[in-house]
């Protein structure tokens, strides 16, 4: 790998030398696996040339999402009205479903054959008169027309909270009429079309800058639930672990008062930069290819964890933006870094992800595990460092999934991911029906993509119940993933 050697991910045993783990190898599938339906990896920005497809592409055949996040470009089809020019996209499409990755397509209002000057994307206004409109709708229709059979997803805009100068939305029926206009389009193109409404930077939480749930509230009263199959958000948290399970409820409450409870969420851009930036999403943060490869494990598991049907990776490759200001900069979201296109760690942690949950990962609501002191901790330290301990184990997150049938957890510690913070040992107990899967358990890296035998191991009786016991594993400052033996050999076939 092109960071081999590198600190921040130096093996296991260098970071953890008391952990009881051993290597055992590297998590390489002797076989294609199917893709990994949950997730998606962002090919945003291609309408304007910001970045190169084909570039990136050689990278993305070895990756294995079930989605690609792509736009539809009507400013780049629509050169003159009337005349559309659809090679450019034909080529994305075809591309992404030639590797079994479904293109969703986010469909951007904004066009200077209809409104001039430099008006596209979020410098926009939506208006509603008869030629903009009809034009408008004609695009969609021919798009739908055309993809019928490649792309069946479609979004509608992007960000419309975030619009800027004349673009600005003012009014969120205009966004709901917008999106009920724009739905009837494209199902007049293609009449089994799903239809994602929403794309909204604030997601399921409220900030002082945006208020989520009032958007979402107005959104549906407007009657925006009648036109879309699922609400689509983005999310941005240096912390992703703030949207928990209360932020999810309401909006879950928000849906049940307008009749939309079963709405499915879709996470459509997630994310951290891999170096400071002047402006977008988690600016002027100092970043670097590490905290990138970290942060994306963290978000992408909380996505899930959270109900998100599929959660997006933004985005594939780094890619040169235009500002509101006309200026141009670099934006560095990208598993692939400018110029060389060359993989981030953050390229092998997601690699590593749509291995995991190749198919269809589920949450997992019947096992359980949980972290203790270990044996040392409890014979070696003080008291008050034992209260010390504690209060760092109060941060660690547990997730619990389910896939073929196996189960999978991971954990974590939340920490600021601009600063060091302590690392521990801890030791697991694995319990439920499914719980001696894990009486020969290994421990995976996701961003080294190494697999670690567990050492310390023993089935426990008690109460008429068996507990696997698993000593003295690396609790780290992202996700690592305990998994069963049989899960690495039957699923994954790698060992």
């Amino acid at each position: 790998m092109e960071f081999a050697g590198s600190p921040e991910f130096s093996s296991l045993l260098q970071r953890f030398p008391r952990a009881a783990v051993a290597y055992a190898g590297e998590l390489s599938p002797k076989t294609p696996l199917p893709p990994a339906e949950r997730l998606s990896i962002g090919c945003e920005t291609l309408d304007r040339d910001y970045w190169e497809f084909d570039r990136g592409f050689e990278s993305l055949k070895e990756l294995s999402p079930g989605w690609a996040r792509i736009q539809s470009g009507w400013d780049k089809c629509e050169k003159t009205p009337g005349v559309f020019d659809f090679e450019w996209l034909d080529h994305i499409v075809e591309s992404l479903c030639s590797i079994h990755i479904r293109p969703w397509m986010c469909v951007c209002f904004g066009n200077k054959a209809y409104y001039g000057g430099d008006t596209y994307i979020r410098k926009c206004p939506i208006t509603f008169n008869a030629e903009i409109t009809g034009a408008w709708e004609r695009y969609l229709e021919t798009l739908a027309r055309r993809y019928k059979g490649k792309v069946s997803h479609f979004e509608i805009w992007n960000e419309p909270d975030l619009c800027w100068g004349i673009g600005k939305l003012e009014n969120i029926q205009l966004y709901t009429e917008f999106v009920k206009c724009s739905a009837a389009a494209l199902r007049k193109g293609n009449r089994e079309a799903f239809i994602l409404g929403g794309a909204f930077a604030c997601g399921p939480r409220n900030t002082t800058r945006h208020h989520g749930y009032a958007l979402a509230e107005q959104f549906f009263k407007n009657g925006a639930g009648s036109c879309i199959n699922a609400y689509s958000y983005h999310s941005y948290d240096v912390f992703p672990e703030l949207v928990q399970t209360p932020e999810l409820a309401a909006m879950k409450r928000v849906f049940k008062r307008h009749g939309v409870e079963d709405m499915p969420l879709w996470q459509g851009e997630g994310g951290c930069p891999a170096a400071w930036q002047k402006d977008n999403a988690l600016s002027k943060h100092p970043w670097n290819d590490a905290k990138q490869a970290r942060h994306l494990l963290r978000n992408m598991l909380c996505d899930l964890r959270n109900g998100a049907e599929v959660s997006s990776y933004f985005m594939l490759s780094d890619f040169t933006y235009k500002y509101a200001d006309g200026t141009l900069g670099p934006c560095h979201y990208g598993l692939l870094a400018h110029p060389d296109y060359r993989r981030r760690p953050s390229f092998y942690a997601y690699k590593s992800l749509c291995e995991l949950f190749t198919g269809r990962v589920e949450l997992d609501e019947e096992n359980l595990f949980s972290l203790h002191k270990t044996d040392d901790q409890r014979q070696m330290i003080s008291i008050e460092d034992s209260a010390d301990v504690d209060a760092l184990r109060v941060s660690i997150q547990r997730f619990t999934f389910k896939n073929k049938g196996f189960p999978l957890f991971a954990w974590y510690r939340i920490v600021n991911p601009h600063r060091g913070e302590p690392l521990f040992l801890s030791t697991v107990l694995c319990e439920g029906p499914q719980a001696e899967m894990f009486k020969e358990p290994y421990l995976l890296d996701p961003v080294t993509r190494t697999i670690w035998r567990c050492e310390k191991v023993r089935l426990e009786e008690q109460w008429g119940s068996s507990i696997v016991r698993i000593d003295d594993l690396p609790i780290g400052d992202y996700p690592l993933f305990l998994v069963p033996g049989a899960f690495l050999k039957e699923v994954l076939k790698t060992l």
